[in-house]
């Protein structure tokens, strides 16, 4: 796996980054695009309808504009122990290989000196995380700027004037979507509720179908967001069950049930989109055209396009236009800094919980 000249090349690291990763001078970006010939993307598995779904799009559509071969490799949902493994071969083989989670980046950390040649990407990172990877470019999403923007909908949309949030592990990922969720709806309405659960992982569509009914039958909760992955689901079903709104994540979920499950698809309002597809695309091409600055981590929000409601035509039908006037109003103001959108990263866990207890039913 370690390969034997990569000992004599670390030491030259930096100085091979500079004249190609950033694309500072002419010479560095035509040497950094020939370079990339191959692009791998490696993930737990496809088949989500969310957030690793969208992210393929991004690198498929990616590599057919720049003719250049992409692949994927699935290590596995319970499977952790195969994720060093598979990082180091997927670095073993192509040029540019493409990840998220932090735990993928602490594996990369240990080994990005034995690929100095190899070009990293890593997204939905720690804002807070110190990039001092010379050959990797790291992606944070404000997701909690979309988030905002899902709640006031919701609250806008609620009849009830509470809402409901089924997220999958409770941690500050998660937290982070539900900061901003429930700044969003309280800042509609400030007496508004917002009932909150954990399913414990992104697989058990059945318990997230089970909270989803406490926060409809017991809260009255009339509009219910799910951040679980594949296990939000449940939370669609059981919006379909009860006859109110969901919100989906990630991807546009309506899309991917329209055909096999159109009576679902009627019960998803619209989604709070994590556009992976439209960032991963940019970052590729700028990889290959030598202009991605590899060695720094960047936070991608509203204002850059890739954390947006799916406001397709279901949103323009379903929802008034007064609402949809008020949520673009909303979008601009978050993109032009006049809104500032809480985050849970670096927020004390007292404070989590207080925003949290304060909104609850």
């Amino acid at each position: 796996m370690k390969k034997l000249t990569a000992l004599l090349l670390a030491s030259s690291m930096l100085l091979t980054a500079a004249l190609t990763g950033c694309g500072d001078s002419d010479d560095g970006g035509d040497s950094k695009k020939s370079e990339i010939k191959s692009i791998v993307y490696v993930t737990s598995n496809l088949g989500d309808k969310s957030f690793a779904d969208i992210s393929w799009k991004g690198v498929q559509e990616a590599g057919e504009e720049l003719d250049i071969d992409v692949k994927v490799i699935e290590y596995g949902t319970d499977s952790k122990s195969k994720m060093e493994p598979t990082l180091m071969d997927a670095a073993d083989t192509y040029d540019l290989v493409l990840f998220s989670q932090g735990e993928m980046l602490e594996i990369l950390e240990k080994h990005a000196e034995e690929y100095p040649t190899k070009r990293f990407i890593a997204y939905d990172i720690d804002p807070n995380y110190d990039n001092k990877l010379s050959n990797c470019f790291c992606i944070n999403y404000v997701q909690s700027e979309g988030e905002y923007l899902a709640g006031a909908l919701a609250m806008k949309m609620s009849q009830s004037k509470v809402i409901g949030f089924v997220g999958g592990a409770d941690g500050v990922l998660i937290g982070d979507f539900m900061v901003g969720y429930i700044q969003g709806a309280q800042s509609v309405e400030p007496s508004g509720k917002v009932a909150v659960s954990f399913i414990g992982n992104y697989t058990d569509a059945p318990k997230a179908k089970e909270l989803s009914n406490v926060q409809i039958n017991t809260n009255k909760a009339d509009v219910v967001h799910q951040v679980a992955a594949g296990a939000g689901l449940g939370v669609f079903q059981a919006c379909q069950d009860a006859g109110c709104w969901a919100l989906g994540v990630d991807a546009d979920q309506r899309e991917y049930f329209i055909d096999s499950d159109p009576e679902l698809a009627k019960v998803i309002l619209t989604s709070m989109t994590k556009r992976n597809d439209i960032a991963l695309k940019e970052a590729i091409t700028l990889a290959v055209k030598g202009e991605l600055p590899f060695g720094t981590l960047e936070k991608w929000g509203v204002k850059k396009g890739v954390v947006a409601l799916a406001e397709n035509d279901y949103y323009k039908e379903q929802v008034p236009t007064d609402v949809q006037t008020y949520i673009d109003e909303q979008r601009q103001k978050i993109a032009d800094g006049e809104i500032k959108v809480q985050s849970a990263y670096g927020m004390e866990q007292e404070e989590l919980n207080s925003i949290r207890n304060n909104a609850k039913p």
